[in-house]
């Protein structure tokens, strides 16, 4: 990815040509063909380019020119990249490189930007040290002005590592960009904004604070227009006035980005956003923060994603930015966001200290992943990429199985499907339908059929209340109510519906779960009794709740891990949003993880993802102390339930 501050100056140290005719009247000889692609490439516009030279590589297919095979080759490869064809445009510019690299001074201009190219196929791989060696090769083809991109290329990449390199790029490219009389003033602050993002990252607070305001006032200062650039350098004036402990001038510069203070629609979270957990392993303590950018498409697929700052060092940085892009939006949501806001959107990570828990479907999925596997259906490839990335994939696969009669190919992608949480209700009512129509004629066992029934009580709710009664209506179902884990998980889904579930009809789920003919150590069952502990110690039936306790086996630190989340008997949230931001017009989302006491009360909240950086964090945090859980049963009053996680959307009235 070419950094969006940089635009201005690649197309100042880039040379251009008009672009070739809209006509031909006559077909073109090699040359002319090879002009209009150089044309194209040199215009970048790649599009027309990548067809041109795709043309040519078919017609050179037997030449022995090595030369003009290497150029073709190298400079498709590059607009391949540019277009997010990263790895056949690497292989097309490895392939040519060699022939380049015999002719140094004749093709150096493609030499540099080839190197350049591999060094942003690295970097989006988060492979640094691979980035950090190919725009090394880039830099030393470079003379003059033509050094800054690589400068700040290398200054990007090393910025984590905390060994003077980054910083000596930077102030290298600095010089180099302030002595060209020919080189703009917003061109100049674009430069500049890298050079304090280095400082960020080395501690020194006060003078990118300093660099970054005479970058806004290179650009013309504050005002309601805005481009990429100017973004960039508002946002980490922004970052470092907060480091600076200026809170007021942080919002200011964070209202002028426009990014939470969208019209249409606001910046919604991910539908799938895990972070890397705390630890050894890898290398993340609870303090560490980091800022990561990133762009989102209207597939809902997370691309370009680069770390701006990070209190850690290269492995922070590294691990966070990673985390993000694997997350996933649903399109339908990626698509009311503005497009310009996409471009270059800014969160606030921390690593996770959450244990993943068991959820009350999973012996279901397990069952249905075992039928799929005993008629002969493995797991797809595709599973393993992230939801968003295997989504359209998952979609093709529906299409080719529904067409050549593959029944349970399609109801592994279909289940896929639903789990993703990617496919909004629109899409997913009808291939519901045809998923239940799919197990019925395969003769699925009636586990298979209730999870989809399970997906449509999902699909077809507005509100909570009314995925409540759906699963009711499941229940009532025969064939449900006769299959003792079909009915388990449904009676157990309903048990914890919250406040939403009386409490007698809770106690007669829990009782029917208890009865049913599955093991004792069933997960379900575990659940239950956990439920029935929670319920007598409620009722102020000690002793009650002391015995279903120990039929479950558990010790307090497994049954912190296993237990459902108590029910909210308070919540913390009315005026929880903060006060600046409403004043300012900004709108965004916290994730909070937190634990909670056997009372009730909540324990150690902190942020671990948030939007815009360092708005509603604390407020978020603030609601989360202030809430009340039902109490539960514990041994010696130990914590009810660790690792928990909740998203805030702090959204103004529309």
């Amino acid at each position: 990815m070419v950094d969006p501050i940089l635009h201005g100056l690649l197309a100042l140290v880039q040379a251009t040509v008009p672009a070739p005719p809209a006509a031909i009247a006559k077909p073109l000889t090699l040359q002319e063909q090879f002009d209009a692609a150089n044309a194209a490439y040199s215009a970048r516009n790649c599009v027309e380019a990548l067809k041109l030279y795709d043309a040519l590589e078919r017609r050179t297919a037997t030449s022995k020119n090595p030369l003009l095979t290497g150029a073709i080759a190298v400079r498709s490869g590059i607009c391949r990249v540019r277009t997010g064809d990263s790895a056949a445009g690497a292989a097309a510019i490895r392939r040519g490189l060699p022939a380049l690299a015999a002719k140094p001074d004749e093709f150096v201009a493609d030499l540099g930007a080839a190197h350049r190219a591999l060094g942003d196929v690295a970097y989006d791989a988060f492979d640094y040290d691979t980035a950090a060696t190919a725009y090394k090769a880039a830099l030393d083809l470079a003379k003059g002005v033509d050094r800054v991109i690589p400068l700040l290329a290398l200054a990007r990449t090393l910025s984590f590592d905390h060994d003077g390199r980054a910083l000596a790029y930077a102030e290298e490219a600095r010089r180099l960009t302030e002595a060209e009389p020919d080189i703009d003033k917003a061109t100049v602050a674009a430069v500049q904004t890298r050079y304090a993002r280095v400082l960020l990252n080395e501690g020194r607070h006060a003078d990118a604070y300093s660099v970054l305001k005479d970058s806004l006032k290179k650009q013309g200062g504050l005002d309601n227009r805005v481009n990429l650039s100017e973004v960039a350098t508002r946002a980490d004036l922004a970052q470092a006035a907060l480091l600076n402990g200026d809170r007021e001038r942080a919002r200011t510069y964070l209202s002028y980005t426009g990014a939470a203070r969208m019209e249409k629609a606001p910046f919604a979270g991910a539908r799938q956003m895990e972070l890397p957990p705390c630890g050894a392993a890898t290398g993340l303590k609870p303090t560490d923060v980091a800022v990561i950018e990133f762009s989102l498409g209207d597939d809902g697929i997370v691309r370009n994603v680069s770390p701006i700052y990070t209190t850690g060092n290269r492995t922070v940085a590294l691990a966070l930015a990673r985390s993000v892009g694997d997350w996933s939006w649903q399109p339908s949501d990626a698509v009311t966001i503005p497009a310009f806001w996409r471009q270059t959107a800014r969160v606030e990570l921390r690593c996770s200290t959450a244990a993943e828990r068991p959820s009350i479907s999973q012996p279901l999925d397990e069952a249905f992943d075992a039928w799929l596997t005993s008629k002969g259906s493995p797991a797809f490839a595709w599973e393993e990429q992230p939801a968003a990335r295997a989504l359209p994939l998952a979609r093709a696969e529906v299409q080719r199985a529904r067409a050549a009669g593959d029944r349970i190919a399609e109801l592994r992608a279909l289940g896929w499907m639903f789990n993703s949480q990617l496919v909004n209700a629109e899409e997913a009512r009808p291939l519901v339908a045809e998923a239940l129509t799919l197990a019925q004629a395969t003769n699925a066992p009636v586990a298979v059929a209730t999870r989809f029934r399970i997906s449509d009580a999902y699909v077809a709710a507005k509100e909570y209340r009314q995925v409540l009664d759906g699963f009711r209506t499941v229940l009532r179902r025969p064939e449900v109510a006769a299959d003792p884990l079909s009915a388990a998980t449904v009676r157990m889904m309903l048990a914890n519906g919250g406040s939403q579930v009386r409490a007698a009809e809770r106690t007669q789920l829990i009782d029917a779960v208890l009865a049913a003919p599955l093991p004792d150590t069933h997960p379900l069952k575990v659940a239950a009794l956990l439920n029935r502990a929670d319920l007598a110690a409620q009722s102020g039936d000690t002793a009650a709740a002391q015995a279903a306790f120990t039929r479950t086996g558990l010790s307090s630190d497994q049954c912190a891990l296993i237990a459902p989340t108590p029910a909210i008997a308070r919540s913390g949230a009315p005026g929880g949003y903060p006060q600046e931001a409403l004043q300012m017009g900004f709108e965004g989302w916290a994730k909070v993880e937190f634990d909670i006491a056997a009372d009730g009360h909540t324990l150690t909240p902190r942020t671990v993802a948030a939007y815009p950086p360092f708005v509603f964090g604390d407020a978020a945090q603030k609601i989360v102390t202030d809430t009340r859980f039902r109490s539960s049963y514990r041994p010696d009053n130990n914590t009810a339930c660790t690792g928990n996680a909740q998203r805030f959307m702090f959204q103004l009235p529309r």
